[in-house]
């Protein structure tokens, strides 16, 4: 019974999530951003993964995003034509040789934006931090600044 209680509590918080993230329009509505953390909070104590470097066959993959608070990922401040597609921020990870990959498409699906980034793990088994490598846009490649710097945190996974 307790399994099954388990399994309907995650459900209905990665349905909560998902919703949550929909509203928010993937961040895009600051005001909606509180509701996403609340539903975010009511998730994470229910990770099977709690560190989730440890499970690279889990972590690896590509990942179509569905929130951020990151207003440059989401392209917010720029003319409505280079602002990435809704559904079209992907962001690939290769947690064996730490190694990440962005993508976005905006001029209407017509040009693909990128970045290569370097991962770095931190003790915790869940926190990478990002040395970003090369921009793409379109066809034109150009080196990222040294000061080109992130941190990624990985707070659930699971199959």
């Amino acid at each position: 019974a307790q399994a099954s209680e388990y399994q309907s509590l995650l459900g209905d918080a990665k349905a909560a999530l998902i919703d949550a993230c929909t509203v928010a329009d993937m961040g895009r509505i600051a005001e909606f951003r509180p509701s996403v953390l609340e539903a975010i909070e009511q998730i994470e104590p229910l990770n099977p993964t709690p560190k989730p470097l440890e499970a690279p066959d889990l972590l690896t993959g590509c990942w179509r995003l569905i929130y951020t608070t990151s207003d440059s990922i989401l392209g917010t401040t720029r003319p409505r034509p280079f602002r990435p597609r809704y559904k079209r921020i992907l962001q690939s990870i290769d947690a064996r040789q730490l190694a990440a990959k962005n993508e976005e498409w905006v001029l209407l699906g017509l040009l693909k934006n990128m970045v290569r980034a370097r991962l770095t793990p931190r003790d915790d088994g869940r926190t990478v931090d990002v040395q970003f490598l090369r921009f793409g846009i379109g066809w034109l490649r150009i080196p990222a600044p040294a000061a080109a710097k992130g941190v990624l945190e990985t707070t659930y996974l699971d199959d």
